[in-house]
């Protein structure tokens, strides 16, 4: 027997995660997007990744029928951005910089320390969400642009290694390993 929905969630509120928005253009050019914590890593060659998107999301028809995205991980400071494209605001992209990508999908180029464009090569409905496998096939890195924008038990803030850090954060939590590095959560964004 499976567990309680309310039980679900919370478990998976304690899985810290990066924050990303799932970009796309509809069949009439009109640009759409989409917040998510459900991307991975699939495969380095070829290079795929993962997205999970909700099955009652508005964005998902677009998705279906372009078979191209971007996902733009994105930076500190940006959970307002992220609000905004987890609404169901009619114009997410109103009073935003955006650009257009290599293949003209919508790339948040100010607001991501990373992006992936990608190609569409396996879909798959699995319980209430659609899972997306796309081939990255362009993209890059703006590590300039600061550290990624994280979501944890239900707020915002940032991972950075404990190194990094030249100040005490008051709301940071003790270092846990990661990976063989030890990272502190720093603060939560308002």
């Amino acid at each position: 027997m499976p567990v309680d929905r309310d039980l679900f969630v919370e478990i998976m509120a304690s899985y810290p995660a990066g924050v990303a928005v799932v970009t796309t253009l509809d069949t009439d050019g009109t640009p759409r997007g989409l917040t998510t914590t459900a991307v991975s890593s699939v495969s380095a060659e070829p290079p795929l990744l993962l997205v999970c998107v909700d099955l009652t999301s508005r964005t998902l028809p677009a998705l279906r029928a372009g078979g191209r995205f971007v996902v733009n991980f994105l930076r500190e400071g940006r959970s307002e951005l992220a609000r905004l494209f987890a609404s169901k605001a009619e114009d997410k992209f109103a009073n935003i910089s955006w650009r257009p990508s290599a293949s003209g999908l919508p790339l948040l180029h100010e607001d991501v320390v990373a992006w992936a464009e990608c190609a569409t090569v396996h879909e798959l409905e699995v319980g209430d969400h659609v899972l997306l496998v796309g081939r990255v096939e362009d993209g890059g890195s703006q590590p300039e642009l600061g550290r990624p924008l994280m979501y944890y038990r239900r707020s915002w803030g940032v991972w950075s290694p404990v190194h990094e850090s030249e100040e005490p954060d008051p709301v940071s939590i003790p270092a846990i390993e990661v990976s063989a590095r030890d990272l502190r959560w720093q603060g939560a964004e308002m």
